[in-house]
């Protein structure tokens, strides 16, 4: 008995939706069949894929594994079956291109430069905070790196775009990437403040600060980031949360704090920010694509396009 390829896809669904009704209604099949199909794999494998409780399905170690593998072959045959269907155009810009992104000032110059090289594709921008639905509060500051494969594979995205630091460790495997840039954090300040003025901050300068972050999907990355820069630089600050941006502008100005951003922070008045030249709180912005996709082809001139033309843009 083999290994099919539906009963791949249905452990992954299952994985993603955490239950086998959840599976069967995003595969658009029966519960039966999602469980015929998990039997047949655990039949097939001699494994215990799936242990099933009140809260629904879980994987176990080995259905964790056979997910590895499942997560490297299955887009290599959805391309491989797509390229059969149609063919592999002549010219691979004519069609759409979907790119994954996070709030960067660089994004202009990925569309710019990705319609220069693809002129006839049809270039979407697809914020990954509205495509990734978190399923459960406690990992709302998880490391996106890990959210990658399920995003490329349920959102079809040819590209990403994504903020990269120390902290979040290596990508996964199963994606090529190439920096953009690397860039600074910023800390806002109201004029007066003790840190207003200097030309650059480093994280031990915000010793005994409070320290004013925006709550929310969007400032995920910036919260998890910063929180884990000051404890591994030994720095003790007062973490206060606010609802939004404006929110949080408003009460830094208010207790006399400070306000840890990405570039560029959305405009607020009173407030200045310089930028945090700290190695713990450098980033990088890299260019994300499948190895095994076509965008493979053409994504490293992309992104050595737009690297030097933000290099160009930027003043030194």
């Amino acid at each position: 008995m083999n290994v099919e390829v539906q009963d791949l896809r249905v452990l992954r669904a299952v994985a993603d939706t955490g239950s086998l009704a959840g599976a069967a209604r995003a595969l658009g099949v029966s519960q039966a069949g999602v469980t015929r199909r998990v039997q047949h794999l655990e039949r097939a494998t001699g494994l215990v894929v799936l242990r099933r409780d009140h809260r629904g399905a879980r994987l176990t170690a080995a259905g964790r594994l056979l997910l590895l593998c499942a997560d490297d072959l299955l887009p290599r045959i959805d391309h491989l079956l797509a390229v059969g269907r149609h063919g592999d155009p002549a010219d691979p810009s004519a069609r759409r291109l979907r790119v994954g992104t996070v709030p960067t000032p660089v994004l202009p110059l990925v569309a710019a430069h990705a319609r220069a090289l693809l002129p006839r594709a049809d270039v979407e921008l697809c914020p990954l905070l509205d495509a990734h639905r978190e399923p459960a509060a406690d990992i709302r500051d998880a490391n996106p790196g890990t959210a990658l494969p399920g995003l490329f594979r349920v959102h079809r995205l040819d590209l990403a775009v994504v903020r990269h630091s120390a902290p979040d460790g290596p990508l996964p495997d199963l994606f090529a990437s190439a920096v953009l840039a690397e860039e600074d954090m910023l800390i806002g300040t109201a004029a007066g403040h003790r840190l207003a003025g200097r030309p650059a901050l480093t994280l031990h300068d915000l010793d005994g600060e409070v320290c004013v972050l925006p709550a929310g999907r969007r400032h995920a990355d910036l919260r998890r980031h910063f929180t884990a820069a000051v404890r591994d630089a030994g720095v003790h600050v007062e973490v206060r949360r606010a609802s939004d941006e404006t929110e949080a502008a408003a009460l830094a100005c208010a207790v006399r704090g400070v306000l840890p951003a990405y570039p560029l922070p959305a405009p607020a008045i009173g407030v200045a920010y310089t930028p945090l030249a700290d190695a713990g709180t450098r980033h990088r912005l890299l260019l994300v694509w499948p190895p095994y996709s076509r965008a493979a082809d053409w994504a490293p001139a992309l992104a050595d396009r737009v690297r030097e033309a933000y290099r160009g843009g930027r003043a030194d």
